[in-house]
Formats: C-alpha cells, sequence, structure tokens
C-alpha cells in the first residue's frame, strides 16, 4: 500500500512550505504542489496533491457533499486533459477488506468501452488487476498489457492506502496527478506515472490501514468506510465522465 501523503504534511508545515487549505463547517480541503524545492525533503514526486478531511459520521450522513467536493477537484486535474477513452484501475484485494477499495469502487462506474454505438459519450473501461498472489502475474505487468491494446487517453487508479497518523484512519481523500506503485510491497513493480505509458495518471486514495513499526492495523467499521468511499469516489468518476 502507499503511503498517505497527509503523514508529511506536518514536515511541509514545520519548513514553511506553504499548503493551501480550506475550512468548511465540518470538513477541510488542501492542496500542497511539490515542486523541485520540496519532492526530495517529503520523498514524492512532483505535482498537484488535494486531501478532503472529515470524520466518520460526516462521511456518513453527508457523503453528497464530498462526492461534490471530490467531482470539483477532478475536474481542475481533468481540465487540460483528453477524457475520451479513460481507462479506470481498481488496485488492491478484493478479498481484504481494506485492501478492497479499488474493486469496489469499479463495480460503481458505468463501463461503456464496449458501446461503438454511442460515440457521443466517453468509452470508459474498468480493469481490476488484482494481487500477485492471486494471478502470479504483477499488477504492473497486468497494466501494461491492458493499456498496450486500449492504447486509453488517461488513467485513473483507486487504492487503498496507510498512514502512519490515526488523525487520517477512515477520514480522508487523497488525489494527484503523479501516479503510484501497484503492489508496492512487489520490489519488481514499476511506478505507473505520465512517464510510464505517456499519458496522464490520477491517483485517488483513502487511507484505510494504520501502519506502526511495520505492523498494519485497521478498523471494526472499515467495512462501511470502504462501502461508503467507494460509493463517493464511484459517483464522482460517473458524474465526470457522463
Amino acid at each position: 500500500m502507499k503511503k498517505a501523503f497527509m503523514d508529511v504534511s506536518k514536515v511541509l508545515k514545520d519548513n514553511r512550505f506553504k499548503i493551501d487549505e480550506k475550512n468548511h463547517r465540518d470538513y477541510q480541503v488542501s492542496h500542497f504542489c511539490v515542486d523541485y524545492r520540496s519532492e526530495k525533503l517529503v520523498k514524492r514526486i512532483r505535482g498537484d496533491y488535494y486531501t478532503i478531511s472529515f470524520d466518520y459520521v460526516f462521511m456518513h450522513q453527508k457523503s453528497k457533499i464530498l462526492k461534490r467536493e471530490l467531482v470539483r477537484i477532478l475536474r481542475v486535474l481533468f481540465k487540460d486533459l483528453k477524457t475520451t477513452d479513460p481507462l479506470i484501475i481498481g488496485l488492491g484485494n478484493s478479498s481484504v477488506l481494506c485492501d478492497s477499495l479499488g474493486v469496489m469502487t469499479t463495480n460503481e462506474v458505468m463501463a461503456t468501452n464496449h458501446f461503438t454505438d454511442f460515440l457521443n459519450i466517453p468509452r470508459v473501461a474498468l480493469f481490476n488487476p488484482e494481487v500477485v498472489e492471486k494471478t502470479g502475474i504483477s499488477s504492473y505487468s497486468l497494466i501494461e498489457m491492458v493499456v498496450k491494446k486500449l492504447k486509453p487517453s488517461v488513467i485513473i487508479m483507486i487504492d487503498s492506502l496507510a498512514t502512519n497518523n490515526k488523525k487520517y484512519l477512515n477520514s480522508c481523500i487523497e488525489i494527484n496527478n503523479t501516479g503510484i506503485i501497484p503492489g508496492s510491497a512487489i520490489k519488481d513493480n514499476k511506478k505507473i506515472d505520465r512517464n510510464t505509458f505517456g499519458i496522464p495518471v490520477i491517483a485517488i486514495g483513502v487511507p484505510l490501514v494504520l501502519q506502526i513499526d511495520k505492523e498494519m492495523y485497521t478498523t471494526p467499521n472499515v467495512g462501511e468506510v470502504v462501502r461508503i468511499s467507494s460509493s463517493i469516489i464511484g459517483e464522482a468518476l460517473n458524474e465526470l465522465f457522463f
């Protein structure tokens, strides 16, 4: 699992790097642009990182507000991108609840790549590569094959995240345009970003695992968090493209 960007936010603030924060009544939206000055400090690739922070009650009761905010951010990131043939990839392990966000999100998104008669809507393709323990093939290799076959205009990757700060567990959605390493525990897996296949990559994640001293922990309500989060992200993607 990739580490949540919010884990390094304190480092940025301590070193007086500007984070654009907008505080709403029950949630907060943060935006930071990692540049050549900050990339080594936070060990993140240059690009835009957005985070929508909230508490469990707000997510449960006001999911439509979070969806609306996510759509707004996605429209900013997609402003100058070609979105006619997006490939949406759900990373993770569908058999492990806290790692099933990607697969559950793609279940919420409408696939239209097979509709050859409707040329006025984006041709959305969905793909869940699962984990190497199930397929014997790295996620990167499977994604590479699909990308070469479909030639999408943009890739959107959804995955569960890990955090070392309990404050962010189950309580934020992160979005960036810098890519992700699928199955990052597999040493030979490669990063998927704009340079990998020559097309833009957007990554969306939710911290669903707390990592402390190399041990992973989750919460009893993680199933409900995954269900609501996947619905928010899936509905936002449907609104973005349709």
